[in-house]
């Protein structure tokens, strides 16, 4: 609950969090809607194309069955044995018996016939195979003529036509097909061959066509005939199969008239459930071919997919809530970062405490509004009143006693004019670090924190006045005087035995620096000055404090100084190093000795600790000079370039602040000075070499060069610069000599016109038979050969 409270309480966290948590929600959700919503539109897109190409394969069914029937009634109309029973006008008995034993032959043979029926027009009348035919008296004869001479509905030949032979509710049982000598539409002047396909047989074959296509059950397939008439295999037409065939019917009819396609695809409610309805017009017969899927059925995996993606969806809320909350403390650190440093300065219980109902933000402005009107009430009285402590600091002595009660008295400065008094400055570390990276409005705002908050801090415990003085310090003039004491209070506070003024002042110093270390990041040294009885001594006090402040080049930053830790110092008369340590110092970095060379440093700065601070300054000065002109000697007495950047021994001292910075700088310069020597014999045989090189670079079309002229030219014994080449290249002088000649004659084979002779003579050689040796033993061939190969290549 506790913490609860705390979240309650940070209305912009609230802010934050929440926007962050729902955009969050916002982004998921919508990702997972679309997400379903297009599987769910690729799905339905997926099953139109399955769907059309089961249409198609049923249409092409269709019409195979009808090539089929085509090809049966072909054989049919031109069998001998049922033209007596087409055309003859008087029948005998035996033709009668012979045609329908044809025709239940045909029967037999083909398994989808329902039954034949023959029309002689000559005779005007109908011959059929069915028992019903032969014995229901009649009827079926009658519904058989009715059908067939129906003067509203001419009925096309060839072609596959759904009739009621048995049926009285409007299911069809049979698909009637008419032959005839022409292709006219049947009339009564012409004999017909009437073949009754089963409907079954149709039926079920675009059944087999929708199972082997699609898996899912509840599938239906309907003919709709040119008229509208919706039929399928169902033996049984009930009402409720009526309303649904109508619905059917008016989805499709209604899309048709929309879209004006011959095939489409339409989602509607039929007989309250939502079906997929695809259809196909089949342009031979007329018929509209109509398949109609459960669009839930369809779908039952996409809810089963949408299912999961809700259920992953929420986990992912659950995680984005837990990040939304790590975010949002996460931004909102900088601002309760802010707010403490608020609080911390802000009044703490009190009738004076205000309410506060606005979130941080406000709260941040209020106080900065506050702020701003607290610089801007401060008067030019105030303004004043920094001038006189100035003033005060810098020559007390000006003031009289009468003057300075005035002072006091008109700009209400907190300094006791009876009381024995201290005075501390507090001086930026690093100043000239800081006055390059800071800018001059970011100064002004430190310099305001630091005085606020070293008058806050001490007037608790003491009357005290601060003052800022040339930017890169502030001054401090404490009274042994408790904050709100009255002047009664003086006599009982002096009679009390207590800690002497500075043992007071220096702990509250310290709590100064490390405020001012957490809020702003500004480290402090602070040098502390004797007790002086009355004000005319400020500025000696003053002066005093800035001296001993400077002795931080011995106790660090962050130091509190009083004069009581430098009395050895201002008494000690020494004031330089013994030059029997400079001398070693000096003889230590020119053998490269770093162990030698730190030791005495460490010896130098150890007696430096105990100088007074000029003396410190000027004897790191004379050290650095001291390394600074050892370095220059080494530098000038070797061959090789000496790289140690001695212009920075000069430097020390006015980039660094306390000695021990001073000693790992100088410490440091000195181990790269030894670092950077190397033996002298070293240094002597590499010049040799380097000699002997460019001697022969410069020599070698002189055939007097030899071993021999060269040691005479750099005056040193032939079998000493032998030996020492050979050991330095692994090769003897002459060997280097033949492959310098033998790379410039290889130069000029390749790039000049001159002959082999005047090759050889201007590569040094004067024996043709000995240049043609080491040619070859070199490149593999003569120098002819070489510069022929070159030439072809």
């Amino acid at each position: 609950m506790k913490g609860f409270g705390i979240y309650k309480s940070k209305k912009y966290l609230q802010r934050v969090l929440i926007s962050i948590m729902l955009s969050m929600v916002v982004v998921l959700m919508a990702l997972a809607v679309a997400n379903t919503y297009v599987l769910e539109d690729s799905v339905r897109r997926n099953q139109e194309q399955s769907n059309l190409k089961v249409l198609s394969q049923i249409q092409y069914n269709l019409t195979y069955m009808n090539e089929i029937i085509t090809h049966l009634s072909n054989y049919v109309n031109k069998d001998n044995q049922l033209a007596t029973l087409l055309f003859d006008m008087k029948l005998p008995k035996m033709d009668f018996i012979r045609g329908y034993q044809r025709m239940s032959s045909i029967m037999e043979s083909a398994s989808f016939l329902h039954s034949i029926a023959i029309y002689n027009h000559t005779q005007n009348e109908i011959y059929g195979t069915t028992s019903a035919f032969l014995l229901d008296g009649g009827k079926t004869k009658s519904s058989i003529r009715d059908w067939l001479f129906n003067p509203s509905k001419p009925h096309p030949t060839s072609r596959l036509i759904p009739v009621s032979l048995e049926k009285a509710d409007g299911g069809i049982d049979a698909f009637a097909f008419l032959v005839t000598n022409s292709l006219k539409p049947f009339s009564r002047a012409e004999s017909a061959i009437i073949l009754y396909i089963k409907s079954d047989w149709v039926f079920e074959s675009l059944k087999r066509m929708d199972a082997v296509s699609n898996d899912k059950e509840g599938n239906e397939i309907y003919i709709a005939d040119q008229d509208g008439h919706l039929f399928s295999s169902d033996d049984a037409v009930t009402d409720q199969d009526k309303a649904k065939r109508d619905q059917i019917k008016q989805l499709v009819q209604r899309d048709k008239a929309m879209n004006q396609q011959q095939s489409g695809f339409v989602v509607g409610k039929i007989d309250g459930s939502k079906q997929l309805v695809s259809y196909m017009d089949d342009g031979v017969r007329n018929w509209t071919i109509i398949y109609v899927q459960s669009y839930d059925l369809m779908m039952k995996d996409v809810r089963s997919t949408r299912t999961k993606s809700f259920a992953i969806t929420g986990i992912f809320l659950v995680l984005s809530i837990g990040l939304s909350i790590w975010l949002s403390y996460k931004l909102y650190t900088p601002i309760e970062r802010m707010l403490r440093r608020i609080r911390l300065q802000a009044p703490r219980g009190g009738s004076n405490a205000t309410p506060f109902d606005g979130d941080e933000l406000h709260l941040m402005s209020d106080n900065y509004m506050q702020l701003s009107h607290k610089l801007q009430e401060i008067s030019s009285e105030q303004i004043v009143s920094k001038y006189y402590l100035r003033k005060l600091l810098t020559d007390s002595s000006l003031f009289t006693h009468h003057d300075m009660l005035e002072v006091i008295e008109k700009h209400g400065l907190g300094i006791s004019v009876k009381d024995e008094l201290l005075v501390c400055v507090l001086r930026i570390d690093e100043f000239q670090a800081f006055d390059r990276n800071t800018t001059g409005a970011a100064k002004k705002l430190y310099s305001f924190a630091i005085v606020n908050i070293a008058h806050e801090i001490m007037a608790k415990q003491h009357l005290c006045e601060v003052v800022e003085v040339r930017g890169d310090h502030v001054v401090l003039i404490v009274s042994n005087q408790s904050a709100g004491a009255g002047e009664g209070d003086h006599a009982d506070r002096a009679s009390e035995p207590a800690a002497t003024l500075a043992e007071q002042v220096v702990p509250i110093i310290k709590d100064i620096q490390q405020t001012i270390l957490h809020f702003y990041g500004i480290s402090l040294s602070c040098g502390v000055s004797d007790s002086i009885p009355q004000f005319p001594y400020i500025s000696s006090a003053y002066n005093q404090a800035l001296q001993v402040c400077n002795y931080k080049i011995i106790y660090g930053h962050m130091a509190v100084i009083t004069p009581d830790q430098i009395k050895e110092n201002l008494f000690n008369k020494q004031s330089a190093i013994p030059d029997v340590i400079e001398r070693k110092l000096s003889e230590a970095l020119k053998k490269g000795q770093m162990s030698e060379a730190g030791s005495e440093l460490e010896k130098a700065f150890t007696m430096l600790a105990t100088f007074g601070y000029d003396d410190m300054l000027r004897a790191v000065s004379n050290l650095a000079w001291v390394v600074k002109n050892t370095a220059a000697e080494i530098a000038n007495n070797r061959v090789i370039k000496f790289d140690v950047d001695l212009e920075y021994a000069t430097l020390i001292t006015q980039e660094k602040e306390t000695l021990e910075e001073m000693y790992i700088a100088l410490l440091s310069l000195c181990a790269r000075i030894c670092e950077g020597q190397r033996p002298a014999t070293m240094e002597r045989n590499d010049m040799i070499l380097e000699t002997i090189k460019e001697l022969v670079e410069q020599k070698y079309a002189d055939i007097n060069l030899s071993q021999q002229s060269i040691a005479a030219t750099v005056k040193l014994s032939s079998a000493y610069i032998g030996k020492m080449f050979k050991d330095s290249t692994s090769m003897s002088i002459t060997e280097y000599m033949n492959e310098v000649r033998l790379k410039h004659a290889q130069q000029l084979l390749e790039t000049d016109d001159y002959t082999v002779i005047e090759i050889m003579e201007k590569c040094g050689y004067s024996n043709p038979s000995y240049f043609f040796r080491l040619f070859k033993g070199k490149f593999g061939s003569t120098p002819k050969e070489y510069r022929m190969k070159k030439s072809i290549s």
